[in-house]
């Protein structure tokens, strides 16, 4: 299952799209509630076995799990500030803060 950017999309598609994902909702929470009750049962009765197909059946709907796209990092820089900040560079940054701000604006 692919992402979508939700700015990306209009009403017709948006709507297509919150049914399939309310759908496989709904099943993979069937899932996962058949998949509690086959354990629980197994604790008790210590028949482990019985978790099998529930636990297929859970592997199966994870094949088909959502891939989100790779956040862009960019260029990082970081800065390291041991002991007392002045005043006077505290302005100088959140100055510089603010023009790099109005730059990519």
């Amino acid at each position: 299952m692919e992402y979508v950017n939700p700015e990306s999309v209009n009403v017709e598609l948006l709507k297509e799209l919150a049914d399939a994902w309310q759908r496989r909702i709904v099943e993979l929470e069937n899932s996962l509630d058949d998949l509690v009750r086959s354990v629980e049962i197994a604790q008790i009765s210590r028949q482990y076995q019985l978790t099998e197909p529930f636990v297929a059946d859970a592997e199966r709907l994870l094949a088909d799990r959502l891939i989100m796209p790779e956040i862009e990092q960019g260029d990082l820089n970081l800065t390291v500030v041991e002991g007392e900040i002045s005043e006077e560079t505290q302005r100088a940054w959140q100055e510089a803060v603010a023009k790099e701000k109005e730059d990519r604006a």
